[in-house]
């Protein structure tokens, strides 16, 4: 009952929590985003003067827009996303209070870490004493951690944007090897301008609207979001009288070894983590019900992210309802896969996927591909997988299922 088909511990979601442009509560999220509610809009954060773009998603509810440490330094808005997702996702899972918390540990992705707080500290003139303590992305994982008293293993991990998913994964594998018996995977970024540097100079912004997989897609739009999944052992969720929400069943981290922003024009990597996170998952890939692609609204990477989800089910006989939610949220980098890890797991619980609403006309690699378009589809979701790739060839995939005793 316990262990899998391969005899290693399996791993539950109990607990999920989030900060996102389409709202900070798990439920007003799910409803925009099954209602097609579109996030991004004018950047308040800062100036946009000669860029291409003027628009991004921003995380804006009351509650998170100011802080500060006992020291008098401003903390970071990362840290901010990363305790309030972690305070909601542990309250849903029952573990504010954990019997052993010894054996409850963090795990956070991220890309730009609190690079960016110190780009605004900078622009307000500060950045000198207390506020130069913030000059280190472990603290991400570590004033959180602190502040829920979780003293069990405690990672920052750093894979572009398949950063959510890698703490997924390496959370998943703190659990299984026995190190942990619940582990509160985030992902988080917060709006910056050097991100917007980084995009306009590789020419990838999208001027008004992201549109994945459209045959006139012109580019992504950055974003920002803080998401936390709490992950557990079947045994140790079952013995707390834990609601699991869902099955963690596979997953799969890679790298291209190619190139450090283009993906192996052949998606080596991308092929490689969806076959070896379905295979530890013990998972054919035509039972797949729903895949929520990476898919950020560039030319390349969705042509090609389409041309191995064509090739690898179509070998196999199956053919998911595919979407991806950047059209909605833009790309939060290390949030992006772990909103959309929340999403799959209310996809399976809800039976309704969220679908492509910025979507016009698919591109002709989509063609053999049952892309959702509108809103939302509803539909038996029993197997979800989601894609996450990013710069330095970094790739991975999850796949989460309904539980089964």
């Amino acid at each position: 009952m316990f262990r899998d088909h391969r005899g290693r511990p399996r791993v539950v979601v109990t607990g999920m929590g989030l900060a996102s442009p389409l709202g900070s509560e798990v439920e007003t999220f799910w409803e925009n985003l099954t209602t097609g509610k579109v996030a991004t809009g004018p950047i308040t954060r800062f100036r946009t003067d000669g860029y291409p773009t003027h628009r991004a998603g921003e995380v804006s509810d009351i509650g998170l827009t100011a802080a500060a440490a006992p020291d008098g330094s401003l903390t970071p808005r990362s840290v901010r996303y990363v305790s309030h997702s972690a305070s909601r996702a542990l309250g849903d899972a029952g573990l504010l209070h954990p019997v052993d918390p010894r054996r409850v540990g963090m795990v956070v992705g991220t890309v730009m870490g609190t690079r960016p707080h110190l780009e605004e500290l900078r622009r307000q003139g500060r950045g000198t004493g207390a506020d130069r303590s913030w000059d280190t992305p472990g603290l991400l994982a570590d004033v959180p951690a602190a502040q829920f008293g979780l003293r069990g293993p405690r990672h920052v991990v750093a894979a572009g944007c398949a950063a959510g998913n890698t703490a997924i994964a390496t959370a998943a594998d703190c659990i299984r090897s026995g190190r942990a018996d619940a582990m509160v995977a985030a992902g988080v970024d917060e709006l910056s301008q050097a991100v917007f540097q980084l995009f306009t100079a590789l020419r990838a912004l999208a001027p008004d609207q992201v549109r994945p997989f459209d045959r006139d897609r012109r580019g992504m739009m950055p974003s920002e979001a803080g998401a936390v999944l709490v992950l557990e052992s079947l045994e140790h969720a079952v013995a707390r009288g834990a609601t699991v929400l869902a099955e963690l069943r596979g997953y799969a981290v890679a790298a291209d070894a190619h190139h450090m922003t283009a993906p192996h024009p052949q998606g080596l990597g991308m092929l490689r983590c969806m076959r070896d996170s379905l295979e530890q998952a013990g998972i054919a890939p035509r039972d797949v019900d729903h895949v929520s692609a990476h898919g950020t609204g560039t030319p390349a990477n969705d042509s090609l992210e389409a041309a191995c989800l064509a090739e690898y089910f179509g070998a196999h006989g199956g053919r998911p309802a595919v979407s991806s939610v950047k059209g909605m949220l833009g790309h939060s980098q290390g949030g992006a896969s772990l909103l959309e890890a929340i999403a799959c797991v209310l996809a399976i619980q809800r039976g309704r996927v969220p679908g492509n609403p910025t979507l016009r006309e698919a591109d002709e690699a989509c063609a053999d591909l049952d892309m959702i378009t509108g809103a939302a589809r509803d539909m038996p979701v029993r197997v979800a997988l989601s894609n996450a790739f990013g710069f330095g060839g970094n790739t991975s995939t999850v796949v989460f299922s309904r539980h089964a005793a």
